[in-house]
């Protein structure tokens, strides 16, 4: 109890709890800035930091958790420690109110506070397939060199299919009906996370990232043996304008005081030694690679040209062309909707504001019950696999959830992802925001003929459950005709689970490849810039990508602790600041 309240004590501390205003960055410099809190930025700034060296980990949004003060929360929640995103059932919430929690500046939703995506996803936590790592990751990151990476993963962070502690599911009519078509078919019950490379032809329950009734992920381990170094600081509010460098030698971070309660000025690295790891998600990331002079021309053209940047940017002679925003990457997501009469519907928007009052004595007092599962009650979660023309195998996630139309409606929707060729493009606008420029949906043949081929699978599976009417598409319509009337846009197709604008690779962006990072994640062209998160990832996994994520921040910091401190050189004609 004494060692919960000194780390709460220290988070008030460090998060500069008390602020009410702008206050100038210290001159006191780190060995490692982390840039983002969410799923890369939390794990590799725990790993860095247990080596012993100082990290600064920036967050440009608030807090969010009650673990670490967080203050947003639904009436019945005042006077807990809990907020709307520690309680799985108000995940969804986050579709009708996200005013300061979701980001305002990526076109698409994306997390903006303490946590980033994990602070306000779904909470599936799946083991990645091996094929995830093969098929899609360079040498060095194949699954044989992943696999302790992966193990230490699920050891910190623990995966649970039954999140209330009365060891209970509720609510489990859809379940059991959906999977009485699939096992009929023959498909193999999994527990998802014993059975990672069985994902054809089986089915599980939904598998999260919850312990004891509420969110963990990397919010509840590593960031807690992170805050609890003395060389760690966390500083909320605080976005990052972009680096400051000469040449490919960076010096600093310039920040952007957010919310009227964060840091402003610049923070520096340790001179010679220090590094900075970018780790603001697919989207963040690549803007900050942007506003730092790092990307391809027409993009750096945007920022010089744009009113808020322009007369600061670096200047041109300094530019490091790579191909930043290209590889953009989603599951395909494709909505079926089915109904049953025995289907039993749960209001979780309700809960937010006329909660049910048995429903939430159930779980303040005992974590458990309807409240202790994500809305809208997801489950089940199953997996099929198809050969392509183009002898490509797609691997296919597919996701059910209690909601629809109607009140004995289920959507399920197909996640096409590991295996795809269809890419898109992200850029950035004068007002700096960034946007899906070129959509990744089924720009290639074989991909559009997975998604019919598993839609036309499934209906047949599912026809064989008694009572079951189609909503979507209608039982007359043919899936061709079906999937065909769905723009390709993010609005319709998009998952939310962007990938790729700053892939590694050993091929490199400066002189014809696709990379932009190298295989220790340092950014061609400079010599301790490092970008760790999703926009890495060459291609799409199978599943949601959290799991592979946390994996791949353990692997990074790995070998970014490895590297020898960069040498004083000259890089791009370009003299570094030492």
């Amino acid at each position: 109890m004494a060692r919960t309240f000194a780390l709460v004590a220290a988070a008030a501390a460090f998060f500069g709890h008390a602020q009410s205003q702008c206050t100038a960055a210290p001159s006191q410099t780190y060995d490692y800035i982390v840039i983002g809190s969410g799923a890369g930025g939390l794990v590799i700034a725990d790993k860095l930091s247990e080596s012993g060296a100082s990290v600064l980990l920036l967050e440009k949004g608030p807090l969010s958790s009650g673990k670490w003060n967080g203050t947003m929360k639904a009436s019945w929640l005042q006077n807990t420690n809990l907020t709307r995103f520690d309680v799985p059932g108000l995940f969804n919430q986050i579709w009708v109110d996200s005013a300061g929690v979701a980001c305002d500046d990526t076109g698409v939703m994306a997390g903006c506070v303490l946590g980033g995506g994990v602070a306000v996803n779904s909470a599936l936590y799946w083991k990645p397939h091996s094929s995830d790592w093969d098929v899609n990751f360079p040498t060095g990151w194949k699954s044989t060199d992943m696999q302790k990476h992966v193990d230490n993963v699920f050891q910190r962070i623990p995966s649970n299919y039954i999140p209330s502690k009365d060891g209970k599911l509720y609510l489990q009519q859809g379940f059991d009906r959906v999977t009485k078509g699939l096992d009929t078919a023959g498909f193999k019950y999994v527990v998802a996370n014993d059975a990672p490379n069985e994902k054809n032809r089986t089915y599980a329950h939904a598998t999260f990232y919850i312990q004891n009734g509420e969110r963990h992920g990397p919010l509840r381990s590593y960031l807690e043996t992170a805050m609890a170094r003395p060389k760690f600081n966390l500083w909320v509010n605080t976005g990052a304008r972009r680096v400051v460098r000469t040449g490919g030698h960076i010096t600093g971070v310039e920040l952007e005081c957010k919310n009227n309660a964060g840091r402003s000025g610049t923070v520096n690295v340790t001179p010679g030694t220090g590094r900075v790891i970018v780790s603001a998600g697919t989207m963040g990331s690549a803007k900050l690679l942007f506003r730092s002079g790092i990307g391809p021309t027409d993009q750096l053209n945007v920022v010089k040209s744009s009113p808020i940047d322009g007369s600061t940017m670096i200047s041109q002679d300094q530019w490091i062309n790579l191909p930043v925003g290209n590889n953009l990457n989603d599951h395909v997501g494709t909505d079926i909707q089915i109904s049953h009469p025995d289907i039993v519907f749960y209001d979780f928007y309700g809960a937010w504001g006329s909660p049910i009052k048995a429903d939430t004595d159930a779980y303040l007092q005992k974590r458990s019950g309807i409240l202790a599962q994500v809305a809208p009650n997801l489950g089940p979660i199953f997996w099929t696999a198809h050969n392509g023309s183009d002898g490509i195998t797609r691997h296919i996630q597919w996701q059910a959830r209690i909601e629809g139309r109607t009140k004995t409606a289920m959507t399920i929707t197909q996640y096409l992802g590991m295996g795809t060729t269809s890419r898109g493009r992200a850029d950035i606008t004068p007002q700096l925001n960034m946007r899906v420029a070129t959509n990744p949906y089924l720009r290639t043949t074989q991909d559009k003929e997975a998604v019919i081929a598993g839609l036309d699978y499934v209906r047949s599976a599912l026809n064989n459950v008694q009572g079951l009417t189609w909503i979507t598409p209608t039982s007359s319509q043919t899936t061709t005709a079906f999937v065909n009337s769905i723009p390709a846009t993010p609005a319709s197709r998009g998952s939310n689970h962007w990938t790729g604008t700053c892939t590694i690779g050993s091929d490199d962006g400066r002189t014809g490849g696709k990379a932009v990072v190298d295989l220790d994640t340092k950014v061609y062209g400079t010599d301790n810039l490092f970008v760790v998160d999703a926009s890495i990832f060459p291609g799409m996994t199978t599943g949601n990508p959290s799991g592979a994520i946390f994996a791949v921040a353990e692997r990074a910091a790995e070998r970014i602790l490895a590297l020898k401190a960069p040498a004083p050189k000259l890089i791009r004609g370009a003299t570094r600041d030492m």
